[in-house]
């Protein structure tokens, strides 16, 4: 991939070819994924496409970083620190704003869907290797604080929790793709959710 040819291009033909990549990522595995239909969206000559891009590996990776540079700007997870004051209200509040935010914001939404959609793509390695880093932090503080049942192994307790999380997302998706009320919906279940999460792990 030429980095300075991508970043050459008029902003407004970026961020089309960046949308019509994301929303083909987002919708199928990896191997499923058609560059012609990419192209097509993004409304690219096949020669201008092989300018900036040089496969579709590439086109994946430069998508997930696009993407998590947009999704901070509207939702980033807070200091794992900030959680030792009084960890369930405040575990409480991140869960509800993510879950409030999320689905709103084009970019977290397409980035969630990639995520489970392309588990094997080096750059949605790095970004999940990230956040179960940043969800041991925040164990940590709560095992800490006497929040979180300290007697389970740190290690365990935390791929327990990724794993519920994980879980929670892909559920989540499902009805959002399937529930056009999804705003009621998924608030109802937010709470549910964070009463499991709660009973899986607090002292």
């Amino acid at each position: 991939m030429s980095a300075s040819a991508f970043a050459r291009m008029p902003r407004a033909k970026r961020q089309a070819l960046i949308f019509a990549a994301a929303e083909e990522f987002a919708s199928r595995p990896f191997e499923q994924a058609s560059l012609n239909s990419i192209i097509s969206a993004a409304s690219m000559s096949k020669s201008s496409f092989y300018h900036v891009i040089d496969s579709k590996e590439s086109l994946l990776s430069l998508v997930v970083d696009e993407l998590r540079e947009l999704a901070r700007r509207e939702w980033t997870p807070p200091d794992p620190s900030s959680f030792a004051s009084d960890f369930w209200k405040t575990a409480a509040h991140v869960f509800d704003d993510a879950l409030r935010v999320w689905p709103q914001v084009r970019a977290l939404e397409l980035l969630w869907r990639i995520v489970h959609e392309n588990r094997a793509d080096p750059g949605v390695t790095s970004l999940e290797s990230s956040y179960q880093k940043w969800i041991s932090s925040v164990l940590e503080i709560g095992r800490e604080a006497g929040a979180i049942d300290a007697e389970c192994p740190a290690d365990l307790q935390a791929v327990a929790a990724a794993s519920m999380l994980g879980a929670f997302d892909e559920w989540t998706l499902q009805q959002t793709s399937r529930d056009s009320r999804t705003g009621d919906s998924i608030e109802a279940a937010a709470s549910q959710q964070f009463r499991l999460l709660k009973r899986l792990l607090e002292a």
